[in-house]
């Protein structure tokens, strides 16, 4: 324990005294007034399951077309990051809007070699693990279950394309290919080889001030991705998306959004297709406990601006992770809460970065991030 503290006072140490830096136009390398607008900045942090974590996250904001005033900003990030437990990850995400913001497409792609792990409660997830999986033997064991480590290489490739056909709604389509090998830490080492190629419906209907750092308005996202065995894919389900976000403004410096999210797997759900919370969306879960094919949460985040170009951000949340919609109950009500320091790197763009700690249930993370939470 007194070995984590160590590591999480210099993570904090460290991402203080660079977000301090980059107020002095150092280390977050920003060109406000061109075209091409850029935000870099290293990271360095430690969880649960990837101990110590370093990396660089960098991003460009642009104009496709310089004409242009009514489209948001396009931009194309990099995330890299390497762990001490030789976890790796390299993703490639654009977001494009163009002709006036008629049209919105995303094109994300990434490869890795992750160390995980993932949590068995001796029945419900047992179901979704290859053949011939052996749990490891680790007397005594506990009351609940064990944790098992597993590897996944992966690398993948997503693109969406949407049409404004009304308002502010856009519908359209995605696609989607993954690629992945894990293998578990357990007496058969059984290796879980899937092979996904998926095409779906994507929607939007965007009533957002800003993209970048919205304070007033609302928008939601319905997005589904089917897998079938008959266009090449390993397994035959399809995954579903919904969310939903609401911005109160509350004065001239605050922001109160109220936030919805869902994520459902159906059909022949193979053990990668499966959700995981706090993986993509409620900060505070890092050790990949709460697994299954379906995962909810509902939270709230207060963002205060204190300073011209400072701020900070409360949050809170529930979730919860189930296989079937009759297992919600308040026993599975998984809580999180955390706070977060905002620097405002490009002010006419309404562009940021900044640091959040998060603490669920026996649980914790230190996130870092260009721009909001929930804007990509």
């Amino acid at each position: 324990m007194r070995k984590k503290n160590i590591y999480l006072l210099a993570t904090l140490l460290f991402s203080f005294s660079f977000i301090a830096t980059a107020q002095k136009g150092k280390s977050t390398k920003t060109k406000e007034d061109k075209n091409f607008k850029t935000v870099v900045i290293p990271t360095i942090s430690y969880n649960n399951s990837f101990k110590t974590s370093f990396g660089l996250m960098a991003s460009g904001f642009y104009k496709l077309n310089k004409k242009d005033t009514i489209s948001p900003l396009s931009t194309s990030m990099i995330v890299g990051s390497y762990s001490t437990n030789n976890t790796w990850f390299a993703v490639q995400v654009n977001k494009f809007y163009f002709k006036e913001d008629k049209f919105r497409s995303k094109v994300v792609g990434g490869t890795g070699g992750i160390n995980f792990q993932t949590f068995l409660d001796w029945g419900t997830i047992l179901d979704n693990l290859p053949p011939n999986f052996i749990p490891p033997v680790l007397p005594p064991l506990p009351d609940d279950g064990v944790f098992v480590d597993y590897n996944t290489s992966v690398y993948f490739i997503f693109s969406d394309f949407m049409v404004n056909v009304y308002d502010r709604l856009y519908i359209g389509a995605n696609i989607v290919y993954t690629q992945s090998t894990t293998t578990f830490d357990v007496p058969t080492t059984p290796v879980d080889k899937q092979r996904l190629f998926g095409f779906g419906f994507s929607s939007e209907y965007d009533k957002r001030d800003n993209q970048m750092q919205p304070i007033t308005g609302f928008n939601g996202k319905l997005n589904t991705t089917s897998f079938l065995k008959s266009l090449g894919s390993t397994s035959n389900y399809t995954n579903i998306t919904l969310e939903y976000n609401k911005y109160f403004k509350q004065g001239k410096r605050n922001t109160l959004l109220v936030r919805a999210y869902g994520q459902a797997a159906v059909g022949d759900v193979p053990f990668a297709g499966q959700n995981v919370v706090g993986r993509d969306d409620l900060r505070g879960y890092s050790n990949g406990k709460y697994r299954a094919n379906q995962v909810y949460d509902v939270q709230t985040e207060y963002r205060h601006w204190f300073a011209e170009k400072w701020g900070y951000v409360a949050f809170g949340g529930l979730a919860t992770a189930i296989n079937n919609p009759n297992e919600i109950s308040l026993n599975n009500t998984l809580p999180a809460i955390g706070a977060g320091v905002r620097f405002m790197a490009i002010p006419k763009s309404r562009i940021t970065v900044g640091m959040d700690v998060a603490a669920g249930k026996d649980d914790w993370g230190i996130y870092f991030r260009i721009g909001e939470a929930f804007t990509r």
